[in-house]
């Protein structure tokens, strides 16, 4: 009769040894898929570390490559309740006396009162004119006047004209705003009705009335006299644009424009401190520690090491600014022998003070300004299928490598259990044969005349 049961002819633990057998081989490659598989996870996970860093020192670039970031001014009015201001890098130091007259107002015009909004007028036409534009409604005699002001509103050629309808005492009118201030900007409207006189007893000759009249601006700086259209004014003082809030000619504010220093500080701070969080960033993935014998995920990465050799050479460079070559050394941002910066503040307030076209030019200059030669070397990192992107498509190629090996040696670990327990299944039925031929004989052999048991 065969066995059925492992190991029952030979007494072997035949699972056992063959589980000994197959952990032998699986055990010592399974270790290495393991530490293969964190070692790319750990690549993975510090070009993310690396690309973040990037993005980073991207952020403080941005506040150095435009001129308009980096030379800024500072600008301050004795009373904010007449007017404020705002002033870009063309603005020079100065201070201005300002006094305001009057304020740009829109032009306002309604038509007459009637006691139910919602009652049609009549049918025809509504033309508006402003500033020389002009555009017109087509009415079918149906619309109220809420309809009526949603159709001027809502109309693809309308050239600056805002209806309401406001309701008062006196009863419910149609309200036309000019969308612009100034003079310029009066409103024409001309009513024509198709049949009846619905929209010219409404909106004709001597029944639309003028609520607000069209004026412009008046100020005066240092006693010269301003006119403007808008309340908004920007070609007055170069650089500068004034927006007015209320009108005193008999009150005086003092406008003070001065050179944002403390900004311009703040902002190569920012890149000094941006910069070297990077190149921490960068030595923390890459560096080996001595003591504990043990490498970073990108120790030695040929992608680290010539990130690194371009971002020191191009802080080391010079551009030339106004036929001059500059140099961050030369503003007072020096570096140390591990490649980290730091900022010489007196040399800094120095350069600012005395040029601060210099400053712009060794940042902002189109092309060479290091802080857009900074961002291209960064933005050739970070950007999609650049060569962060790159790296890590290598590695997800890895992990399918590795998958895959996993998967063919799982099936040879299969196969080499299979294998070994049918060995041993033939081998037991072997031992068990010669076990039973073994105790036959035996008992032969006891069953001969003679033969004392």
């Amino acid at each position: 009769m065969a066995l059925t049961a492992t190991g029952i002819g030979s007494g072997l633990d035949i699972s056992n040894i063959v589980q000994v057998l197959v952990d032998s081989e699986k055990v010592p490659k399974e270790a290495i898929f393991n530490k293969t598989e964190q070692t790319i996870n750990a690549k993975v996970s510090a070009m993310g570390t690396l690309k973040s860093e990037l993005s980073k020192f991207q952020d403080a670039l941005k506040k150095l490559m435009s001129g308009d970031e980096l030379n800024q001014r500072k600008i301050s009015a004795s009373d904010s309740t007449y007017l404020s201001a705002v002033a870009d890098k063309t603005a020079q130091k100065a201070s201005y006396d300002i006094k305001v007259e009057s304020l740009a107002r829109q032009h306002k015009v309604a038509g007459v009162n009637i006691a139910d909004p919602n009652a049609v007028v009549g049918d025809g036409s509504l033309a508006f004119t402003v500033n020389g534009a002009n555009f017109s409604v087509a009415l079918d005699g149906t619309e109220s006047l809420y309809q009526i002001a949603s159709k001027i509103n809502d109309d693809a050629n309308n050239v600056g004209v805002t209806a309401s309808v406001v309701t008062s005492d006196a009863g419910s009118r149609l309200v036309f705003s000019s969308d612009k201030s100034g003079t310029d900007n009066q409103i024409s409207v001309v009513a024509t009705d198709t049949s009846g006189t619905g929209l010219n007893d409404m909106f004709g000759v001597g029944n639309l009335s003028e609520l607000q009249a069209a004026d412009n601006a008046i100020i005066y700086i240092d006693g010269q006299k301003v006119t403007s259209q808008s309340n908004e004014i920007k070609s007055a003082i170069t650089g500068v644009t004034l927006n007015l809030a209320a009108a005193d000619v008999n009150k005086v504010t003092t406008l003070k424009i001065e050179q944002d220093n403390d900004a311009v500080k703040t902002n190569v701070q920012g890149f000094v401190d941006a910069y070297n969080t990077l190149i921490g960033a960068i030595d923390k993935v890459s560096s080996y520690d001595a003591d504990k014998k043990t490498a970073a995920a990108l120790q030695g990465d040929s992608l680290i090491r010539s990130l690194e050799s371009q971002l020191r050479n191009m802080a080391s460079e010079r551009v030339t600014v106004g036929g001059k070559e500059v140099a961050l050394y030369d503003i007072g941002i020096e570096s140390d022998r591990y490649g980290k910066l730091s900022v010489n503040s007196s040399k800094l307030d120095a350069a600012i003070d005395g040029d601060m076209a210099k400053i712009e030019g060794l940042f902002s200059t189109p092309t060479t300004g290091l802080a857009n030669r900074f961002n291209e070397l960064a933005k050739s990192y970070v950007k999609s299928g650049g060569v962060i992107d790159s790296r890590n498509n290598a590695y997800t190629n890895d992990k399918k490598r590795l998958s895959d090996q996993r998967e063919a040696f799982t099936l040879k670990m299969d196969q080499l259990r299979a294998r070994l327990l049918k060995q041993f299944n033939a081998m037991d039925l072997i031992v068990a044969g010669l076990n039973q031929q073994s105790a036959g004989l035996s008992d032969r052999l006891n069953s001969l005349p003679g033969v004392v048991g």
